[in-house]
């Protein structure tokens, strides 16, 4: 048997890799429990750590979308009228009959218009459907021909917590809140029965890879399919010997009735794919104008969108407490996570225990001292994205709420000093699910538009704390805090080789680090060349 021995480690101890797990300690002690020949693995100045878990992304939904849109975010584009002509170029290269679907556009941050309608699409093709998510992935727009190859038209009834926008006579104008309605219309796409799911997973997980992550989440399986097929995809791509990263799964309260006929049992999986948690959503997108608010959204009329009931996240929290299942529940607004403190409240104070089941607010953005206070008497945890602070900081705080309420945006180290689990993700796609940009975000709060501009510096963390957010925190999150998140005797052998300590480069540099190596189960799953 070949074994691997690490050098240099950030913990300044050795590390010894036996069949996928870990033996850690200083060198002349763990070579003397080595029987047999063994291979040296030289850091030679480079820093271990453990391997990077991301708390919250949406691996199939990321993955269809990466596979068949064209990308219009914010990287590539600072105006929608940019965004509009390189629609026009790209549609006139798609075969006729194709759908021309897009992603990332955000008018939270670009130049232009607030949505795009009907009319705005119909400029682009009015013979071809055109679909465009938001990068919120809370909204999305589509043309005239898109709804009537969904066979949707101004008779559709809106579900609860979801909407097909009107205009002032009542007719639908090609926007729509909520992936319960925008999904009946990109479900008319042939592309996506077509889709290669299997393959768009695992092309995404080596992207994954290549940020040193090696366990992800998909926080709303059944988005996709539907029903339980979406955990099916994932297991089948984990027979592949590609399956770079772990994904801890979360069924989607959208799809309950469908897990009734074919459910997704609890703990069901392996190291590679397992069910952990069942998700809920209280609201939409602070920046899409649909999250929760307590006040109106300064110069509308809007408090945002209750996508769940106080008393619906009574209802699911019971229930599935009793099946066994971690709570993760959606909260941007102040006012939805409100409803889920007291919706948690309550469900305690009949007598729902779920002190063991780690309940967590999912992005927590805006969040009062007394609200914190709240959590901890409850036991919630906390995982903020916080690209919220980089790339929309200057939007919170000049336009979606003011600098006062903006400086509530992802309380990090409030929370943390009030003795709250916190943990950093990307919600992938919503923004690149890059840990080390993460760490950069909490520690600095720079944003993206201003960069002289640091959103609340007395919400800054340390890196220390930064990094932990992205290893045992989230892992102890996402419940496989016994397999991953820190290189610890037993544990599985997943780690991340830098080029450069975090803990001792400037702060502003820290996502300029770049990841040489990714180790998953004892075996590199990424190289740097």
């Amino acid at each position: 048997m070949i074994l691997a021995l690490l050098l240099g480690s950030c913990a300044s101890s050795d590390i010894k890799i036996e069949d996928g797990s870990v033996t850690v300690g200083e060198y002349d002690k763990v070579v003397s429990r080595i029987d047999g020949p063994y291979e040296v693995y030289d850091l030679a100045g480079k820093t271990m750590l453990p391997g990077f878990v991301d708390a919250h992304t949406h691996v199939l939904n990321g993955a269809l979308l990466a596979s068949i849109a064209e990308y219009v975010g914010m990287s590539k584009f600072r105006t929608t009228a940019e965004v509009i002509e390189s629609l026009k170029e790209f549609e006139t290269t798609l075969e006729p009959g194709e759908w021309l679907v897009a992603g990332g556009w955000d008018p939270s941050i670009m130049e232009g218009p607030a949505e795009l309608t009907m009319k705005d699409l119909d400029e682009i093709s009015s013979d071809r459907a055109v679909f465009v998510l938001n990068a919120s992935r809370h909204l999305a727009y589509a043309n005239t021909m898109a709804f009537e190859l969904a066979g949707i038209y101004d008779s559709v009834v809106n579900p609860h917590g979801a909407e097909f926008v009107r205009d002032e006579n009542g007719s639908i104008n090609g926007v729509m809140k909520n992936n319960m309605v925008y999904l009946q219309v990109l479900g008319a796409n042939p592309v996506m029965a077509e889709a290669n799911m299997v393959q768009a997973v695992l092309d995404l997980l080596k992207d994954f890879s290549a940020n040193g992550l090696t366990t992800a989440t998909e926080q709303l399986l059944g988005a996709v399919t539907g029903s339980r097929m979406d955990m099916d995809l994932l297991l089948m791509a984990a027979q592949d010997p590609d399956f770079a990263v772990r994904v801890m799964a979360y069924p989607g309260y959208t799809i309950e009735k469908s897990l009734s006929e074919t459910p997704v049992l609890l703990g069901e999986g392996n190291d590679l794919v397992r069910a952990v948690g069942f998700k809920l959503v209280a609201d939409g997108s602070n920046q899409g104008y649909t999250g929760l608010q307590r006040d109106l959204y300064p110069g509308t009329c809007n408090l945002g969108l209750e996508y769940q009931s106080v008393d619906e996240l009574v209802d699911f929290i019971t229930r599935k407490t009793a099946e066994g299942w971690q709570r993760s529940i959606h909260g941007n607004g102040d006012r939805a996570i409100d409803n889920i403190l007291e919706a948690l409240e309550r469900a305690k104070e009949q007598g729902v225990d779920y002190s063991q089941l780690r309940p967590r607010i999912e992005h927590t953005s805006i969040l009062h001292d007394e609200q914190i206070a709240k959590m901890k008497e409850l036991g919630v945890s906390a995982s903020f994205l916080i690209g919220h602070v980089h790339y929309w900081g200057v939007d919170f705080r000049y336009t979606i709420f003011g600098e006062e309420k903006a400086w509530m945006l992802d309380r990090a180290k409030s929370v943390e000093d009030a003795g709250i689990s916190y943990t950093l993700h990307s919600d992938y796609p919503v923004t690149e699910a890059d840990p080390l940009q993460m760490v950069y975000s909490a520690v600095t709060r720079e944003t993206w538009k201003e960069s002289d501009y640091v959103l609340n510096p007395a919400e800054r963390v340390s890196v220390e704390s930064a990094l932990r957010s992205v290893t045992i925190e989230a892992a102890w999150q996402t419940m496989c805090d016994d397999k991953v998140g820190s290189l610890e005797e037993g544990k599985l052998a997943d780690m991340v080789i830098l080029d450069r300590n975090p803990l001792e480069v400037n702060p502003s540099e820290i996502n300029t680090i770049e990841v040489m190596e990714t180790w998953m189960d004892g075996k590199r799953v990424y190289l740097n060349n």
